[in-house]
């Protein structure tokens, strides 16, 4: 962060407005909103017993309940319902992990960049364990009604910075008290109060805050404080130790010493620089961007103007002194909510509709375990002086034991047992409505899986759908939280992934599913083009969120699927079905499978692919006959038209009549006058076909010329045209 200069008066005045604003916060709801936090972690967790083997407060019994009960007698037991419950809703988070991707929306955004980018957020989200914070926070949500992210850029592991999230403790953030937007867009400010160790705010603030928080002397000692002033805020957060019971001096300085910081974040509205680009987005300037980017910006058609607009105020502080006052280096909160069930600033989570009914069956089962106690030694009538080996207070001591031997006088009349009452059915029926209704509020048998063989396997895979739709609410707002951190990882992309970097990329070969690694880099600068390679500070992006099944359940589900499909006829390799499967070494036995020697083909397919091929080579010749057939045909009109040109025209217009298209340049058929390409000259003595008056004059004239010509004509049927086939037995020419 960039120090202000402030005069002792303004840090002593901004120090105590950042103390005011706290006490503000904690009287506004947040002191009773940790004592709700600290009941409903009770109710989850359960409560604790003491050597003795007698519950301690904290659970589902309070200090109070706990010395009735004491004084009456009566045990203390819990049957806790709610934990399992709540572990069948965070089982579904769990088996569903969030998937961040990307997709172009405008500016100078693409496919390609957008899938780059999706990959940094996918780094981004593996190099913070995402997944296993995510239940974190919605765990805090569901259990304690608010859970939180905290995104900032850490410069610890890499000098160009790393995006960390985190889960800071619901009990030590305090959201805007006037505020009623989901959203911290909405809100006015946001606290976190830390109990930080001289290191952690060097780490945090840097070395001269660290300096100015020793030097006021205002820290504590663990030992001596329990996270928190007792005037404050009582509610005990939690750790890995408890109460010690002792606070002398040893202990006093074993501890370290910590410091309450008031780390607080505002909204403030302020006149600056700000960027207007064409598309009409503006965008605040940061104030240290050089002359030459301003002039780049400009370039680009990108106008730099002052305009009011909201920023962020960071100011951080211990009761009395200032840590730091400035501008926030982010455009936003650091502070990400969940809150499972949101009503305008009212949050629940799922325990807090539990508690009632959790209280009446653990009451109805401990008074159901007090009436059994008290039956088993309901009394006896005697008469006095009866007893011979005992008095009448023995037998009230000893009256329930086993064996026990009782000696009356002789003649005395028997001993009568006393009749115990029954249990009330009332007690019975309010365990029962008690266990049925905190399935109700919260996650019922359908859920949980505890179904009874009886039903089938579609019936209870519907019943679950059902039951999810109750979790429909905190699995929405899920999402919404979801959303905002892809934004902020999308922003912080955007601003501080802007330098060169390469990131090493795993991907799956999907033909043998073996995990290969490639690099991949980002904002690389090629001097050919004057252009960056996988430039991250270009464009603007929608977010895609979407639930991916666990590995292990997605790859259950995958070979339960190859395995029903291949059942259905279809023809899924083996390696697919392997590659989906649990093995260990599933890889290496496809690599083997790769290796080994192809097996022995078919001959069934290999009969069908011959016949195949005969099947074509015969279509083939067919279709070569039929080729010469038309030729030949073609001859002998040709030789028609030679001998009688006037049928050219004619049968050039009974084949346009017919659709027949032309190949070459119109007419169809050119006469017998017309020169055409190729052909060869008509010869002396050359056959022609006459029409049937042409031969009967000829027969009547000269039946000897007749016999001759009729002898060379040629068979013109269209219908039947010579076949060179026929050349075998009669010759190309056919007979009269």
């Amino acid at each position: 962060m960039n120090e202000q200069t402030a005069t002792t008066t303004d840090k002593s005045r901004l120090a105590a407005e950042n103390w005011e604003r706290y006490l503000y916060g904690c009287a506004r709801g947040h002191r009773e909103y940790t004592a709700t936090a600290a009941v409903l972690e009770g109710y989850y967790t359960g409560g604790q017993y003491d050597r003795d083997g007698r519950m301690l407060p904290g659970g589902h019994w309070n200090e109070a309940d706990l010395a009735i009960l004491d004084e009456q007698g009566r045990p203390a037991y819990e049957f806790n319902q709610v934990m399992p419950a709540v572990n069948a809703a965070l089982g579904y988070q769990i088996s569903n992990r969030m998937d961040i991707a990307f997709r172009p929306r405008q500016g100078d955004a693409t496919k390609d960049l957008a899938e780059v980018r999706s990959k940094v957020a996918m780094q981004i989200a593996a190099n913070n364990d995402l997944h296993w914070r995510e239940s974190e926070v919605f765990a805090d949500g569901m259990i304690q009604q608010r859970g939180y992210f905290e995104c900032r850029m850490d410069f610890d592991d890499n000098l160009l910075g790393e995006l960390r999230v985190s889960v800071p403790d619901p009990l030590d953030v305090i959201p805007d008290p006037d505020a009623k937007s989901y959203h911290p867009d909405g809100w006015g400010d946001v606290i976190v109060t830390r109990w930080l160790t001289a290191d952690e705010i060097e780490g945090l603030y840097g070395i001269k805050a660290r300096k100015i928080a020793e030097e006021t002397g205002s820290g504590h000692h663990v030992a001596n404080a329990d996270f928190g002033d007792a005037d404050l805020d009582t509610t005990e957060r939690n750790k890995f130790g408890g109460e010690t019971g002792r606070h002398d001096s040893q202990f006093a300085t074993a501890g370290q010493t910590r410091y309450r910081i008031i780390d607080r974040q505002k909204w403030v509205r302020e006149r600056g620089d700000v960027a207007i680009h064409p598309s009409g987005d503006i965008r605040p300037l940061g104030g240290d961007e050089t002359p030459d980017a301003i002039a780049e910006m400009q370039r680009n058609g990108i106008l730099i103007t002052k305009r009011t607009f909201k920023r962020v105020r960071w100011t951080v502080s211990t009761v009395d002194t200032l840590l730091h006052d400035g501008w926030s280096p982010y455009d936003r909160f650091t502070i990400i909510p969940f809150f499972p069930f949101f009503r305008r600033g009212k949050t629940r989570g799922l325990v807090d509709n539990a508690i009632g009914p959790q209280k009446a069956l653990d009451k109805g089962i401990s008074q159901a375990s007090h009436i059994i106690n008290t039956t088993a030694n309901s009394g006896w009538q005697v008469e006095q002086d009866q007893l011979t080996n005992m008095t009448a207070e023995q037998l009230e001591e000893f009256g329930s034991k086993t064996g026990l031997v009782i000696e009356r006088k002789a003649g005395s009349a028997p001993l009568q047992k006393i009749q115990a009452n029954a249990m009330p059915p009332g007690v019975e029926k309010l365990i029962d409505l008690a266990a049925y209704t905190l399935k109700d509020v919260t996650v019922p048998d359908a859920m949980r899986g505890t179904q009874g063989p009886e039903q089938s396997g579609i019936a209870i895979q519907s019943k679950q759908h059902a039951a999810q739709q109750g979790l429909a609410v905190p699995l929405d707002n899920l999402a919404r939280t979801r959303n905002m951190l892809a934004r902020w990882m999308d922003y912080a992309i955007t601003k501080y992934y802007d330098s060169e970097r390469v990131f090493m990329i795993t991907k799956t070969d999907p033909r043998t599913g073996i995990e290969e690694h490639e690099p991949m880099p980002i904002n690389q600068f090629d001097p050919a083009t004057g252009m960056y390679f996988n430039d991250m500070t270009i464009g603007e992006y929608d977010i895609v969120i979407s639930d991916q099944p666990m590995q292990v359940t997605f790859e259950n589900s995958q070979f339960t699927q190859a395995m029903e499909l291949r059942t259905a006829g279809v023809a899924i390799p083996d390696n697919v079905v392997i590659r989906h499967s649990n093995l260990s070494d599933k890889h290496e036995i496809i690599q083997q499978m790769d290796a080994s020697n192809t097996p022995p083909a078919d001959p069934l397919l290999e009969a069908k692919a011959r016949l195949i091929d005969a099947q074509a080579e015969k279509t083939k010749a067919e279709t070569v006959n039929k080729k010469v057939e038309a030729g030949f045909g073609a001859i002998q009109t040709a030789q028609t038209i030679t001998a009688i040109p006037q049928t050219a025209a004619l049968a050039d217009v009974m084949l346009q009549s017919y659709g027949f298209e032309d190949a070459n340049a119109g007419p169809i058929i050119p006469s017998a006058s017309a020169p055409v390409a190729g052909a060869m000259p008509a010869q002396q003595g050359q056959p022609v076909d006459l029409d049937p008056s042409q031969v009967a004059a000829i027969q009547r004239q000269d039946p000897a010329t007749a016999r001759q010509v009729l002898g060379s004509r040629r068979n013109t049927n269209p219908l039947t045209p010579l076949n060179p086939a026929t050349g075998i037995d009669a010759g190309i020419e056919g007979g009269a």
